[in-house]
């Protein structure tokens, strides 16, 4: 007895000695995952958008690994980060021209109109290293001295869906995930990406490859004269996104400042969207000190419902291929674009002129309808924008002229504006012709594309308090030719207000109402004949998150959501979920909880809730219908080189007993998702 008691003992030491050293490393990655997380999610909740989530979720992971100088970082790297606005980010820069170079990061807090709260939101993204200390790596360095890291995730939905009970799926119902990064400083990264959607072939029936899809890159930069550099996939983003944003475009946000776009440039793309990337080849040179030119080439294939002769009406952008029409649609056509930018920055202008070109293979022959009397009707198009970007003392103007092949035209013009000293001012208008056509563009918009829109849009940000912060906005727009789902010229509207109150440190509320108003076709319920009518939407929300204890936080929210077409029923919905998340003070363990409670109407009245995820992913689903879901994410860090996630969600609904529809049918009142993640640093 006596001798297994220290066996038991010696085996505890053996297992808690290695979890305690990597107990520090652990905390630190839980600090990060929450940070992005917490920015993420603010995004969330008013963009719908996966694509763009998970461009934004790969830049901040890509800062967290590799922290941003502060004293060397330019405004628009500093907006990168999707935490400040132009003023924030400009009183960064002038606090180190006025005191010198940052000591720590913690100085954010000295930087006017910059609040502890912010400060915080940055610290994992961010570094303050004197710009002496910088030296020039040596080619062997950038090779040898990186880091390595590999992530592999498997999902799987439990309940058999139909489309594995009748074969109609070509593959398993696991979806799985594979990435491997190297990256040296912010200097040199390369990387390849793998991806199997559930239902997708391995191996087989058209992907005899593998995976469905990879995606690989190599990035340098800041090389001499050489800005950046990308081998392979990349996205470019460009003055407004009048003419090119590749990449996923973010509108409307919870912060009412947050509508004039930073484009970053080009940047080495490593998601899993099939869509969102060029493919080939692209640089940046700084020719002068003012002056930087980029050019790019892209060839890829893309999916698109084309027969034996090359001719297609539409190009499929789901990038499922778990059927066998899906997978015959697969890189049916291919798709070359090339362009360039030319930029000149001065003191307190900038101003920069960008082209672009491309071609889709095959013969595109669209559907015609009356809404899209307007849009490309042809396989190969051109645009040309030019940009301007000004300050004058506390004052910013930004915008963009566009011109499509055709004669087409967009204008966008925005000012922000600092009028007190606790309030901020945003003014945005633009002007986009019905005829312009930009394939690759992504500005601000109501209706979704670049086109057939004019707009007035007017936003404030006011600190009544130093713990108080209110953003607001008003929106006006009106679609002077016809449009998907509505079957004649059209307007609305839109309102924002949030109000944020931090009693604590660890203690913040939160509240937020929301009403939209757009004309779209309704049928009233009496008459099957279409009309033209307001369709309101209207959301409520408040939220507190607080700490518990020590590791110990939690989030609680209710939230409400009212839907109505023209003279029909009010369609309303509501819920309400309880957020706990624990990190073990002696452990490397995480844990994060929710349960939420949801009642709605109808899918019109459905609400989104941004759920905590494993690395790399993000979650938001809609709930609608009556039910519960709850998820459990469980991370595990046995070293401070291996680190585990596991996370178990579930839906339940009480008033239905199946999920889905056609393949997605499950015969089934709850609908669960099982998903595994390792990633290892080498």
């Amino acid at each position: 007895m006596k001798c297994s008691a220290h066996r038991l003992y010696f085996f505890a030491l053996a297992v808690a000695a290695p979890a305690a050293c990597a107990a520090p490393a652990f905390a630190q990655a839980v600090a990060v995952q929450k940070a992005i997380e917490n920015v993420v999610e603010e995004i969330s909740s008013l963009e719908d958008a996966d694509a763009t989530l998970e461009v934004m979720y790969e830049q901040l992971a890509g800062y967290a690994a590799n922290p941003l100088n502060l004293n060397t970082a330019s405004e628009a790297e500093l907006m990168q980060l999707h935490v400040l606005n132009e003023f924030q980010a400009a009183s960064i820069r002038e606090y180190i021209a006025q005191y010198g170079d940052m000591q720590t990061p913690y100085e954010l807090q000295y930087v006017h109109g910059v609040t502890q709260e912010m400060m915080v939101k940055l610290l994992p993204f961010v570094a303050a290293h004197p710009k002496a200390e910088r030296q020039r790596p040596t080619l062997r360095q950038a090779l040898t001295s990186g880091q390595h890291r590999l992530t592999a995730r498997a999902r799987q939905t439990v309940e058999e869906q139909q489309g594995y009970k009748d074969g109609s799926y070509m593959g398993s119902p696991q979806a799985l995930y594979a990435r491997y990064r190297y990256t040296f400083s912010d200097k040199l990264q390369w990387g390849v990406t793998a991806d199997k959607d559930a239902g997708e072939p391995f191996g087989r029936r058209g992907n005899e490859a593998g995976f469905d899809f990879y995606s690989g890159h190599i990035q340098a930069n800041n090389v001499g004269i050489l800005r950046t550099l990308v081998l392979g996939d990349f996205y470019a983003q460009f003055g407004q996104g009048l003419a090119l944003w590749k990449g996923g475009a973010m509108g409307k946000s919870s912060d009412a400042l947050s509508i004039a776009k930073r484009g970053s440039g080009i940047k080495a793309y490593g998601g899993t969207n099939e869509n969102l990337f060029f493919r080939g080849a692209a640089a940046s040179v700084n020719i002068s000190k003012a002056a930087t030119v980029t050019a790019f080439f892209s060839y890829k294939n893309v999916d698109a419902n084309a027969d034996t002769l090359g001719i297609f009406s539409t190009l499929q952008t789901t990038g499922l291929h778990a059927t066998p029409k899906a997978m015959a649609e697969k890189d049916a056509v291919t798709e070359m674009a090339a362009g360039a930018n030319v930029s000149y920055s001065m003191k307190k202008l900038r101003v920069g002129l960008t082209g672009l070109w491309h071609k889709l293979g095959g013969d595109y022959q669209k559907n015609v309808h009356p809404y899209s009397h307007y849009e490309l009707s042809k396989n190969e198009n051109a645009n040309l924008s030019a940009e301007y970007r000004g300050y004058f003392r506390k004052l910013h103007l930004f915008g963009e002229l566009g011109v499509s092949q055709n004669g087409g035209v967009a204008v966008l013009n925005g000012c922000l504006a600092s009028v007190a000293p606790r309030m901020q001012l945003a003014l945005l208008h633009r002007y986009y012709q019905p005829q312009y056509q930009a394939y690759y563009s992504g500005a601000f918009a109501e209706g979704g594309k670049t086109a057939n829109e004019n707009g007035f849009y007017i936003g404030a940000n006011i600190f009544p308090h130093p713990k108080v912060k209110t953003s607001l906005y008003f929106d006006a727009y009106a679609f002077p030719w016809l449009r998907y789902r509505a079957m004649s010229p059209s307007k609305g509207f839109d309102f924002m207000l949030q109000a944020d109150y931090a009693p604590q440190q660890h203690c913040k509320m939160s509240f937020r109402l929301r009403y939209d108003s757009k004309e779209e076709n309704v049928t009233d319920e009496l008459s099957p004949t279409k009309t033209v009518d307001a369709v309101e939407k209207i959301g409520l929300r408040y939220g507190i998150s607080y700490q518990l204890l020590a590791g110990l936080d939690c989030e609680t929210r209710v939230e409400a959501a009212s839907y109505r077409a023209g003279q029909r029923a009010r369609e309303q919905g509501v819920m309400a979920f309880q957020d706990a998340q624990y990190s073990l003070q002696l452990l490397p363990l995480s844990l994060s909880l929710r349960y939420a409670i949801f009642s709605t109407d109808s899918y019109a009245a459905r609400i989104y809730a941004y759920e905590r995820d494993v690395l790399y992913a993000f979650s938001v689903p809609a709930c609608y219908g009556q039910g519960a879901r709850w998820f459990v994410n469980l991370q595990w860090q046995p070293t401070d080189r291996v680190s585990v996630w596991l996370r178990c969600a579930q839906t339940s609904y009480f008033d239905r007993t199946s999920t889905g529809s056609n393949l997605t049918l499950i015969d089934s009142s709850h609908h669960t998702d099982v998903k595994l993640q390792l990633v290892v640093k080498l």
